[in-house]
């Protein structure tokens, strides 16, 4: 059956000359245009709208007239500001004679180890890149981690500092192949690297470390030094810039929230309409028909909650007509292969054949799965055209690897074991056989093309035959088109080894096709 149906003498080799040209490797997909950089038109919460004046799809220029507003509800919302602001300025009142000490202390008993302060330094700036104002040393020790197999708890041994002074230490605990070692804290120096009986290195750290922190005011003086005694009231350092609480700061910056909403209002109020501030296409309208049932007061409670997004309502969206996006699903192993800044090329069926320059400009890490299937989302901006709408489907090409002045074959040509490639240089017409095989080192591939590293040179010809998707073949050309086995078997057709009667995969369900033909029955 081999010999005499699994090929054909009609079958005839390709062959293809070695050519220098450019190759690259894409991560591809397809996804929907949307709006870019779209700019919500909006009123306070409590504004009532008269009547709009655009609709989607409308041109607008910087300036046209967008919507009429109801004045009362103007000046019923700038009424519930003005208390609010009333209120706010009792609340200054009050915390302007909360004041924070101007002293910062020690709190504990301990050891200076670190000051992180200088005369001058932001109090929360400093904590904020340090961790802390001032490290104390609590229970006396500077410890130091080595890895070792050879010592026991209780063991005296030598450190010595970057100084050259040799300390005498004890080990406090062994926990697998970690030492850790204790010394005394008058001394050696927070971070320094020691060596341990000349042997080890590694850095001291405090044992029983305290931080001391602050979140506001202004360095005016550092009052102790490095490996200074102190106790819980020790003054560690003073303070200016104090006289205002936290509370106080937070006050004002929701005043001057209020306050740009009182501006807002009163624009609103002259004007009696709102206007466009950018110009592009309207890209939809809001119902703004419960407008008028929030309230201005909603921006502030009497606790003086700060300013949301829900306190504003959107009446247009405008889209400035200059970029567009595209979303596309990566599989997981393409993923990490991809970089914000990539170049892509964009086609849109729908407008032609066009090929249009885009940006990666976002990789989302967060995964979904379907089916078995892991994927990402990455986004590409390209900019807008005048044919290009929302919604069309685009198809999204991101070149992440890509060769110049290579030397490219056909991928058919080059077969492949498990530990090498290569390609045949000759090919016998009168046999059909391919000869001369040639093992070459391949690079990057698209499919279609594969780069040769190694092996070949421009102009070298090579022969392959093409690739097909399977071995298959019709089995009534075997019986003369009586595919039933059952006058082959002697009458016993049982084929329950095979799924069907195509032996294009070389195996069933159970039978074995490896190296021949093994059925069950007769």
């Amino acid at each position: 059956m081999q010999e005499n149906y699994a090929t054909t003498d009609e079958t005839s080799a390709l062959s293809a000359e070695v050519t220098v040209g450019s190759i690259s490797t894409t991560v591809s997909g397809s996804g929907t245009l949307a709006s870019e950089d779209t700019e919500d038109v909006t009123i306070p919460s409590g504004v009532e709208i008269d009547e709009l004046y655009v609709e989607e799809g409308d041109s607008v220029e910087e300036g046209d007239l967008l919507a009429t507003v109801d004045t009362s509800s103007v000046l019923s919302a700038l009424s519930d500001v003005q208390d609010q602001l009333d209120e706010l300025d009792e609340e200054l009142e009050e915390a302007s004679e909360d004041e924070v000490s101007s002293t910062v202390t020690a709190g504990v008993s301990g050891r200076v180890k670190a000051i992180f302060a200088e005369a001058g330094d932001d109090v929360a700036t400093v904590v904020y890149e340090n961790g802390a104002l001032v490290l104390l040393s609590l229970d006396g020790y500077m410890a130091v981690d080595i890895e070792s197999s050879d010592y026991e708890v209780g063991d005296s041994v030598t450190v010595t500092t970057s100084d050259g002074d040799d300390y005498t230490g004890s080990v406090s605990a062994v926990t697998g192949t970690v030492v850790t070692i204790l010394i005394t804290d008058n001394g050696p120096e927070y971070g320094d690297t020691v060596t341990v009986d000349d042997s080890y290195t590694s850095v001291l750290y405090i044992h029983e470390p305290l931080k001391v922190t602050g979140y506001a005011g202004t360095v005016k003086k550092v009052k102790t030094s490095l490996n200074a005694k102190v106790s819980d009231t020790t003054t560690l350092l003073t303070l200016t810039d104090t006289s205002y609480s936290a509370n106080y700061d937070q006050l004002l910056t929701q005043r001057a929230e209020l306050e740009e909403l009182y501006q807002t209002l009163v624009k609103l109020y002259m004007d009696g309409a709102v206007y466009a501030e950018l110009s592009g296409t309207v890209d939809s309208v809001s119902d703004t028909t419960d407008s008028s049932t929030a309230s201005v007061s909603s921006y502030y409670t009497t606790t003086s909650t700060a300013v949301s997004s829900g306190d504003e309502t959107t009446i247009v969206t405008i889209d400035p007509d200059e970029t567009m996006s595209v979303s596309i699903s990566v599989d997981e192993t393409d993923i990490l292969s991809l970089e914000v800044g990539q170049e892509a090329a964009i086609t849109i069926e729908s407008i032609g054949d066009d090929t249009y320059s885009g940006t990666l400009t976002e990789i989302d890490n967060t995964a979904t799965s379907s089916g078995g299937v892991t994927v990402y989302t990455a986004t590409v901006t390209l900019d807008k055209t005048e044919e290009m709408l929302s919604g069309m489907t685009a198809s999204v090409y991101i070149t992440i690897e890509g060769t110049d002045n290579a030397l490219l074959v056909p991928e058919d040509a080059v077969s492949q074991t498990s530990s090498t490639s290569y390609v045949y240089t000759s090919y016998d017409e009168t046999t059909g056989e391919l000869g001369d095989m040639v093992e070459v080192t391949t690079g990057l591939s698209n499919g279609s093309y594969i780069e040769i590293i190694d092996g070949l040179s421009e102009g070298d010809t090579v022969y392959y035959f093409e690739s097909s998707s399977g071995s298959s073949f019709d089995i009534s050309s075997i019986l003369g088109g009586n595919s039933d086995f059952s006058s082959m078997m002697g009458g016993n057709s049982d084929f329950s080894g095979f799924s069907g009667s195509d032996f294009s995969s070389g195996r069933g369900s159970g039978g074995d096709m490896g190296g021949g033909m093994s059925m069950p029955g007769n």
